[in-house]
């Protein structure tokens, strides 16, 4: 019988199954249908005949054979048809797509038939700079001499990058055939956000309801973002998950509108737009489709699982053909992204999808300990809808097992982890180790005692570098000298002055774009005496628009802005230092289109570094960050606190068994990402705002006592040895 750590008897589970169940229903008849499609490499008896075959094959330099497992060689050689491969934690995707790659190069296929789609353009670099070394070192220099064999410059005519790059080059390439400006200007979040607030002062509608103040802007956005990306209407999403603001919803509704229009008027586009004209072009171009699928043979898509409706559509729109070969590489435990609007489901319809399709499984880890694999194993058994999957490791010390703490309070509870980084650090850099929140906002115990202790440390998250006031208000400049009908970041622009308000912005941004985007009616009387700021912006832009080079363009507007920011912020020589990073990126490019593009479809690290004193080493630093940050990332020694029920599971998904889905595969997620040690940690009690929660996680409380070794507070021992009923 096994014995699990609490009993859990208490804890209250939701209650939503029957609501679901038609789509659950669905769901698990299309994961056993692609299940029976499954090429396993230890039941199959090809694998050796397929090893043998590729030793004899002409003119395979890569020893596939003998560099990947049974596994990762099935799906690096499966070069036909469509086929799904979950890839566990750790078990070598980047090297099995690394690989296949190269296969797929060394087997005569023409690298601009190759499409490798990822949701990181630092994902789909690693995989081709891989793939280069990977054939470069496997030719001699007669090989080199010959041009019949592939070389690592094929890889450059390989198209790789993110859905979003894809799509805008699509956009920008095909704009002719599709009747569209290719001059857009791309709108990140903040951007769209700006943009819907303008929209709404600049609007007369219908009063609006007193009793329920109207929702800010970022709640606005991300309103009308999750409507288009989970294909849900806006009525039904606010009475769903904002009900207090119903009583706008008539408004919101319009406001989404018009939002829509002021972007097609302005040639705006929203990350939203990029995939989403696409997929309509693909729907209703019938020679702009036939293109694409023509031109694209192979296709391969990273992070599968973490796909949104538009951008399924989008491969099955190109993937269309029988043709069209077609491997997607995801895992379904790791699915943790849909407030971004990612359809979980996506990935367990694969089969319904394409009827035809195999599935493969990488389950062989390289990352973690078994001692630690067991743990991620129970906690995988746990999730409800999923592929099966075992992860194993090859291997052979045990390691030591996951610990759970019960401290008394949170400072306990950070005193605890900064205490065992000290034990553990003789063996260790302080980069081994990872802190990892459910939210932000639980490390601040955690961080004011690494101060206190001179523990180094950097917070990843906070505030991106592409949303930063000041470079944001850089980049409006820029913006304006490539759409000069970016009302967006005229407005920017304009209200930074004293004098100018949003009314004189809406005007002078009218009069602009009524005189042909021509810069001259910053000098007309009219507007000239509301500021003094408006002549010398007049000149400044001038003079960038004749610059040559993007990096002369940021330093006139530099020229410019930074006396202005001196009167805006007090620390603007902390923020000046950001203007380094930003003349550094221009530098890479040759043309305004493609670094406003590059910044805004895939923006510099977003990492904030905080630290109490610099080590001496300024990379040798403890990382706290969210669960969410952490994917795809590893540590040797990883913490993972606050684990109270109502916080991890957070308390909002505890009614839904979607969403308490999901927050089970986040924890999945954070303790996959330790190697040799993990750490589990929870307070007696959680109080905020939001209640107070005093259980442990539930995702704690179910798990076999055989899998963590336990540690609990005076506290809990105390009330364990009372005769009370209480939750353990």
């Amino acid at each position: 019988m096994t014995t699990t750590i609490f009993d859990t008897q208490s804890y209250n589970y939701p209650q939503n199954f029957a609501e679901i169940q038609p789509k659950l229903t669905r769901l698990k008849k299309a994961i056993k249908k692609l299940e029976a499609n499954l090429i396993d490499a230890d039941n199959d008896a090809n694998i050796e005949l397929l090893k043998q075959r590729l030793g004899g094959e002409l003119g395979l330099k890569v020893d596939y054979a003998s560099e990947l497992n049974p596994d990762q060689l099935l799906a690096a050689t499966t070069i036909e048809g469509k086929v799904l491969v979950i890839a566990g934690a750790g078990s070598g995707k980047t090297k099995t797509l690394t690989y296949r790659t190269s296969y797929l190069l060394e087997n005569g296929v023409t690298p601009k038939s190759i499409l490798l789609l990822t949701f990181t353009r630092k994902a789909a670099n690693e995989i081709k700079s891989r793939a280069k070394v990977l054939l470069a070192d496997t030719l001699s220099d007669d090989d080199l001499a010959k041009d019949t064999l592939p070389t690592s410059k094929m890889l450059n005519d390989v198209t790789s990058g993110t859905f979003h790059s894809f799509c805008n080059m699509l956009l920008r390439q095909y704009s002719g055939l599709l009747g569209i400006n290719p001059r857009f200007t791309i709108l990140d979040t903040g951007d769209s956000e700006d943009a819907i607030d303008l929209i709404h002062k600049e609007k007369k509608y219908p009063a609006q309801a007193k009793s329920q103040a109207f929702p800010r802007k970022k709640t606005l956005q991300n309103i009308i973002s999750t409507s288009r990306n989970r294909r849900i209407h806006i009525r039904d999403l606010i009475e769903s998950n904002y009900p207090d603001i119903a009583v706008h919803i008539p408004i919101i509704e319009q406001l989404a509108i018009d939002f829509h229009e002021y972007k097609r008027a302005n040639h705006l586009y929203d990350f939203d737009d990029i995939i989403s004209q696409v997929v309509r072009h693909l729907k209703t171009n019938d020679i702009f489709r036939q293109m694409l699928q023509n031109q694209y043979r192979y296709i391969m898509v990273d992070e599968y699982q973490d796909t949104n409706i538009p951008q399924k559509q989008l491969i099955d729109l190109i993937c269309e053909p029988k043709s069209v070969s077609l491997m997607v590489v995801g895992d379904d435990n790791q699915s943790i992204y849909a407030f971004r609007g990612a359809n979980y489901e996506n990935i367990l319809l694969f089969g319904e999808t394409y009827p035809e399709a195999k599935l493969i499984k990488l389950e062989q880890n390289y990352r973690s300990t078994p001692a630690v694999l067991n743990y991620i194993n129970a906690l995988s058994a746990h999730i409800t809808l999923g592929y099966q999957k075992q992860l194993y490791s090859s291997v052979s010390i045990e390691g030591c097992k996951p610990v759970f703490s019960h401290l008394n309070d949170e400072t306990r509870e950070a005193k605890y982890i900064a205490d065992k980084i000290i034990e553990l650090k003789p063996d260790h850099d302080y980069s081994d180790f990872a802190v990892l929140c459910r939210t932000s906002f639980q490390s601040n115990y955690v961080q004011l005692e690494f101060m206190e202790r001179s523990i180094p440390f950097i917070v990843v998250g906070g505030i991106k570098f592409i949303e930063r006031r000041h470079i944001k208000d850089v980049l409006a400049f820029v913006k304006i000298l490539y759409n000069p009908n970016d009302t967006i970041a005229w407005h920017r622009i304009l209200t930074l002055f004293q004098g100018v308000g949003a009314v004189t912005a809406t005007r002078l941004t009218q009069a602009i774009n009524d005189d042909n985007n021509s810069f001259e009616p910053l000098l007309t009387p009219k507007f000239a005496k509301k500021s003094e700021q408006l002549e010398p912006l007049y000149h400044t832009l001038t003079k960038a628009s004749q610059a040559e080079s993007v990096e002369s363009i940021i330093e006139h507007v530099l020229e410019f802005y930074v006396p202005i920011l001196k009167t805006l912020e007090e620390n603007w020589r902390e923020r000046n230092e950001d203007f380094r990073v930003l003349k550094n990126l221009a530098t890479e490019y040759s043309s305004l289109d493609n670094f406003l593009e590059n910044l805004a479809l895939d923006p510099p690290n977003d990492s904030v570094a905080t630290t109490s004193q610099p080590a001496q080493d300024d990379k040798d630093k403890v990382t706290i960050s969210t669960i969410h940050s952490a994917k795809g990332l590893e540590w040797p020694v990883v913490f993972v606190n606050s684990l109270v029920d109502g916080i991890t599971p957070h308390h909002r998904s505890l009614a839904d068994f979607e969403e308490l889905e999901e927050e089970r595969k986040l924890f999945y997620v954070a303790c996959s990402r330790a190697k040799t040690r993990l750490y589990l940690t929870a307070p007696d009690y959680f109080a905020s705002y939001s209640g107070y929660f005093d259980k442990p996680s539930r995702f704690i409380a179910e798990l076999s006592a055989d899998e963590v070794e336990v540690k609990r507070s005076r506290k809990s021992l105390e009330m364990l040895a009372s005769d009370d009923p209480v939750w353990w």
